[in-house]
């Protein structure tokens, strides 16, 4: 998917931080909530490292494709069922309805990723080709990559109060850590192409 070679390596290695991460969350955390959240955000990081390579065009698109669109939908119901106070913050480890929505949009991107990249079958090799997206595709890709890119800096300003209080990173810390880490570099996914 992505054409250079220190860019495919500066994200190989950032998802794989947020993969580590999604990991050492899911053997800690013991809330149903949250471990749905990790197996999902562990999933969308695996993925996003395989979209850095061109190896990931021989990944079968409709698997893909059912696991973000339910990811999508699961972390829009958390959101709208935290709204309405029906779960609690504590049962989503402290982070608010605000979180939920910015995991959705992730989710979402990795959706718009998949359905933005037609696939091209040739003779010898099934590739991806992202180049000249139609209208839809790139107003909702653009709106996509800005939703991450703004998500990404207010994660960042957050995880700089978060340091100065000295909190713990295996909790509130690492995640918004790995949230800015998951906007930002989605967002650096997205734009070649729709800039390509």
């Amino acid at each position: 998917m992505l054409s250079d070679p220190v860019l495919q390596w500066v994200l190989t290695l950032t998802f794989s931080a947020t993969a580590v991460y999604s990991a050492l969350r899911l053997v800690n955390d013991r809330k149903p909530l949250l471990v749905v959240g990790d197996s999902l955000h562990l999933v969308m990081s695996l993925a996003m490292i395989t979209m850095c390579w061109p190896w990931w065009a021989v990944i079968p698109t409709l698997p893909q494709l059912l696991v973000f669109i339910a990811g999508t939908m699961w972390f829009v119901l958390v959101t709208v069922l935290q709204a309405q106070r029906r779960i609690t913050r504590a049962s989503l480890g402290g982070h608010s309805a605000w979180h939920q929505v910015t995991h959705a949009i992730m989710m979402l991107a990795m959706v718009w990723m998949i359905l933005a990249m037609p696939s091209v079958t040739g003779t010898a090799a099934h590739t991806h080709d992202h180049g000249g997206l139609d209208l839809w595709a790139a107003l909702t890709g653009v709106a996509i990559t800005a939703a991450l890119a703004t998500a990404g800096v207010i994660f960042l300003v957050e995880l700089i109060r978060c340091v100065r209080g000295r909190t713990t990173w295996l909790g509130h810390t690492g995640d918004v850590a790995s949230g800015m880490l998951m906007s930002l570099g989605m967002a650096a996914m997205c734009w070649p192409m729709i800039a390509g």
